[in-house]
C-alpha cells in the first residue's frame, strides 16, 4: 500500500537528510497562503515514549539485543503511523508529511545488526511512502561529517558498520525500485552541495500536498 503525500528521507548517518529537512522547512516557511499549514515534518525515532527509549539505547545509555531494537523501532513506527495525531491521520486531513527515516532504516540498520529476516517481518505490513529520497554517500565521507558534530558517537556510528549498512541500503532501494513502481524513488548524490540537493528536492516537494 502506498500512502499518498507521504515523503521519506533515507541514508546512512552523515548523508545530510536532517539538514535537507531543515532546508525544506525554511522553503515552505517562505511560501505565502494556507498551504503552509498543510505540511508536517517528523522523524524516527519519534519523540514519544518508545522513541525516547530507543534514543537512550542509541546513545549507549541502556543496552538491548539487536532483535529487541528491531522490535522497538517497529513499535515506535506503529504509533508514529496509527497513534493519536499520527501520520495516517495527518494525511487524512489533507496534509503532506515528511519523515526523516522510516522503515527502510530498520531494514538496513537492524537487518545488518541482527536477524535480517526480523525487520522484514515486523515492517512488512506498514504502508510505503509515495516519495522516497535516498541519500547516498561513501561511509568515510559520511562518518567524517558525523565526527565533526558535537557530542559522542552513537552505537551504529562506526565506519565498518556504516559501510555494511550502505551496501544493504543499496540492495533494498534497488529491490523497491523494481517491485514497487508506485513509490517514486529519487536517488540523491549526497556529495553534492547543500543548495544543489535542496533545489532537486524542492522541484518535487513544492507540488505537495496533491489533492
Amino acid at each position: 500500500m502506498i500512502l499518498r503525500n507521504f515523503v521519506v528521507f533515507e541514508g546512512i548517518d552523515g548523508t545530510g537528510t536532517t539538514t535537507q529537512i531543515e532546508r525544506l522547512k525554511s522553503a515552505y516557511a517562505l511560501r505565502q497562503g494556507e498551504n503552509q499549514n498543510l505540511i508536517h515534518f517528523t522523524c524516527e525515532p519519534t519523540s514519544g515514549e518508545i522513541g525516547r527509549l530507543i534514543r537512550r539505547a542509541l546513545r549507549g545509555e541502556i543496552h538491548f539485543t539487536p532483535d529487541t531494537m528491531a522490535r522497538l523501532f517497529s513499535a515506535d513506527r506503529g504509533e508514529h503511523l496509527f497513534g493519536e495525531n499520527g501520520i495516517e491521520s495527518l494525511i487524512a486531513q489533507g496534509k503532506a508529511v515528511f519523515s526523516d527515516r522510516y522503515l527502510f532504516s530498520s531494514l538496513a540498520y537492524q537487518g545488518e545488526a541482527g536477524n535480517p529476516d526480523l525487520p522484514l517481518l515486523l515492517n512488512g505490513n506498514f504502508p510505503l511512502p509515495e516519495y522516497l529520497f535516498y541519500f547516498d554517500l561513501d561511509e568515510d565521507t559520511a562518518m567524517s561529517r558525523v565526527e565533526k558534530r558535537a557530542g559522542s558517537l552513537e552505537i551504529y556510528e562506526k565506519r565498518d558498520f556504516q559501510n555494511k549498512v550502505r551496501s544493504r541500503y543499496l540492495e533494498i532501494i534497488e529491490r523497491f525500485e523494481h517491485e514497487e513502481k508506485n513509490m517514486k524513488v529519487t536517488r540523491i548524490d549526497a556529495s553534492s552541495s547543500i543548495d544543489e540537493i535542496a533545489e532537486k528536492i524542492w522541484s518535487i516537494a513544492r507540488n505537495l500536498p496533491k489533492m
